[in-house]
């Protein structure tokens, strides 16, 4: 289970108390490049930002420390080992879904699959013209760490998304419902609220 802010709400919006109490799992929750107190005193970049390299290099990372997390969770003799990541976090996971040897089950809520695709809806329509090659661009630099360039090593039926039905920055068509034909329709839970609706 993974977020990006590092802050005491990601433990309730996992709802982190319940895997661990009720349900037995041991959770871990990495913060993502950038976020949290990986941000540093000075921040000199963002991460998700209209800079396609800041994105890349951000995506990569995450991936990596994620996997690096599961490799070591491997050497601990676990039941299973399952992600899940919400928004940015759910991008990720279905990242590392496309990278990761098989895993119990992959979660994405919320994921975002094309950064561009998101700015593009997000710019005023007024700046629309002048970002439109930048964003063009950006989409043939983002699918070196794009989940719908990796075809995922978990099974299908192990894998899984909910979204927000009316979710206005994860559009459910534009960002979702690509990653749930690449995943050759897994289960899948459309709720019916935004992009904060996940939590509830």
């Amino acid at each position: 289970v993974f977020g990006h802010y590092g802050r005491d709400s990601d433990l309730r919006s996992f709802h982190v108390r319940h895997l661990f109490t009720d349900l037995g799992c041991n959770v871990v929750l990495p913060i993502l490049p950038l976020h949290g107190p990986r941000r540093g005193p000075r921040r000199t970049a963002q991460f998700p930002s209209i800079d396609p390299l800041d994105n890349v290099h951000g995506l990569a990372q995450a991936a990596h420390d994620v996997r690096q997390i599961i490799g070591w969770i491997r050497t601990q003799s676990p039941d299973a080992i399952g992600v899940q990541g919400v928004s940015l976090g759910g991008y990720v996971a279905a990242l590392v879904a496309g990278l990761e040897a098989p895993l119990d089950c992959v979660v994405a809520i919320i994921p975002v699959t094309d950064f561009p695709a998101l700015f593009g809806r997000q710019t005023p329509p007024e700046m629309i013209a002048r970002v439109t090659p930048v964003l063009e661009l950006a989409t043939t630099l983002h699918t070196i760490v794009s989940p719908l360039h990796f075809d995922p090593r978990t099974p299908a039926e192990r894998r899984f998304i909910a979204a927000g039905l009316v979710d206005r920055l994860v559009d459910p068509v534009e960002q979702v419902a690509p990653l749930w034909h690449h995943w050759h329709k897994p289960s899948i839970h459309w709720y019916p609220g935004g992009h904060i609706g996940y939590a509830v």
